[in-house]
C-alpha cells in the first residue's frame, strides 16, 4: 500500500474585517493571521490507497465543503450521513485504505472567526477580531491574539498569550486554562474540574468572574483588586499586601486601591493571588495601603441566657447519579452559577 498526497486549495476576499468559518473533526488545524484581505487555505490529505486511481477517488470524497459570498468563507468537514460532522478515517477507511489531513489557513487579522471542532487541536496566531472556538476534546493554542474571545471545551487544555487587551469568555468541564495579557477587559470564566491560571492587569468597571466546582485558580497581577471568594471548602491565599473582611464562606480581599472587581466562587476550589510573574509586564505598582485606625475596644458580653432549642432540619434528599450529571451539564451550559449547583447537589431546594 502506498501513500498518495493530495491538496484542497481555497482563496477568498474577505476584506478587513470579514468572517471566516471552519468545520472540522479531527485534522489538526493551524489558522494564521495576515494583514493582506484574501483568505487562503490549503488541506493537504495523505491517501493510503492501493492505486493512482483510488487515492483519486478518495480525494473526491473527502473533499471538504466550501461556501464563499462576498466578504465570507465558510469551509467544512465533508458529513457522513446524518452523523454530523466525523472522523475522515471512520467514514472512508473500508478495507485497508487511511486518511489524514490537516489544515493551514491565512486569515486577515481583523477577521471574525468560528471554530467548531471535535478532537482537532487548533493553534491560531495573531488574530484581532472576534474569536469563537467550540471543541470537545481538541487542545486550544492561541498566541498572540487580542480582541473579543469565546471558548467552549469539554476535555480541551486552552492556552493563551494576548498582546492587546482581552475580553475573555470560557467555559469548560475537565479542560486546564492558562490565560495570559496586558488587560482583561471582561473576564467571564466557568469550568467544572479544570485549574486556572491567569496573569494580568483586570479592567476597572465591570466585575470579572471565575466560577468552578473543584477547579483552582492562580491568579497574578499587578493593579488594584477587589477579590470575593465565596465557598465554604475553598481556602484563599493573597500574597500581596492587603486588607480583608467576612465570613468564611463570603470573604472580601482589598488589594492597593481595589479599583478592579473579582468573583470567585467555587465548591472546593483554592484561589491564589501572587504579583506578575513576567517582568513589569506593564503592571501599573500597587500603592501603598492607607494605615488602619486602631480598633475600638469590645463592649462586655451580656450574660448568657437559656438557648433555645434549634428545631430539626428536615433530611436533605440524596441526587442519583443521572440527577447529579444532570445538574454539572446545567453548569457547563451556564443556565446555573456554582452557588445554585452547589445547593441542588447537596439536596436543597432550587432557586430557579
Amino acid at each position: 500500500m502506498t501513500t498518495f498526497v493530495r491538496s484542497q486549495e481555497i482563496e477568498q476576499d474577505l476584506g478587513p474585517s470579514g468572517r471566516f468559518a471552519l468545520r472540522v473533526t479531527s485534522p489538526d488545524v493551524e489558522l494564521h493571521a495576515t494583514d493582506k484581505t484574501t483568505a487562503r487555505v490549503r488541506v493537504q490529505f495523505e491517501l493510503r490507497a492501493d492505486t493512482d486511481a483510488e487515492a483519486d477517488e478518495l480525494f473526491e470524497r473527502v473533499r471538504f465543503h466550501v461556501r464563499q459570498a462576498d466578504g465570507v468563507l465558510e469551509v467544512t468537514e465533508p458529513k457522513h450521513g446524518s452523523s454530523g460532522i466525523g472522523s475522515i478515517v471512520r467514514m472512508f477507511g473500508t478495507g485497508s485504505a487511511k486518511i489524514e489531513a490537516t489544515l493551514l489557513a491565512e486569515v486577515p487579522a481583523g477577521t471574525d472567526i468560528t471554530f467548531d471542532g471535535v478532537s482537532a487541536d487548533v493553534t491560531a496566531t495573531g488574530f484581532t477580531g472576534t474569536q469563537e472556538f467550540r471543541t470537545v476534546s481538541g487542545d486550544l493554542v492561541l498566541h498572540p491574539v487580542g480582541g473579543d474571545l469565546r471558548v467552549r471545551g469539554v476535555s480541551s487544555d486552552v492556552s493563551l498569550r494576548g498582546d492587546a487587551p482581552l475580553k475573555l469568555e470560557m467555559n469548560t468541564v475537565s479542560g486546564d486554562v492558562s490565560a495570559f495579557a496586558p488587560r482583561f477587559d471582561e473576564l467571564r470564566l466557568i469550568t467544572v474540574s479544570g485549574d486556572v491560571e491567569l496573569e494580568g492587569l483586570l479592567a476597572p468597571g465591570p466585575q470579572h468572574r471565575v466560577e468552578t466546582v473543584s477547579g483552582d485558580l492562580l491568579l497574578a497581577t499587578g493593579g488594584g483588586l477587589t477579590l470575593e471568594v465565596r465557598g465554604l471548602s475553598t481556602d484563599a491565599s493573597v500574597a500581596l499586601p492587603h486588607r480583608s473582611e467576612g465570613s468564611r464562606d463570603r470573604r472580601r480581599f482589598v488589594v492597593g486601591g481595589g479599583e478592579a472587581n473579582l468573583l470567585f466562587s467555587s465548591m472546593s476550589g483554592d484561589v491564589v493571588v501572587n504579583g506578575p510573574r513576567r517582568g513589569s509586564g506593564g503592571f501599573a505598582p500597587l500603592p501603598p495601603l492607607p494605615a488602619l485606625p486602631p480598633l475600638p475596644p469590645l463592649p462586655p458580653l451580656p450574660p448568657l441566657g437559656a438557648t433555645p432549642p434549634t428545631p430539626p432540619r428536615p433530611p436533605r434528599r440524596q441526587l442519583s447519579e443521572a440527577e447529579q450529571l444532570e445538574v454539572l451539564q446545567a453548569l457547563e451550559r451556564g443556565e446555573i452559577d456554582v452557588e445554585e449547583a452547589t445547593a441542588r447537589l447537596a439536596g436543597e431546594p432550587s432557586n430557579a
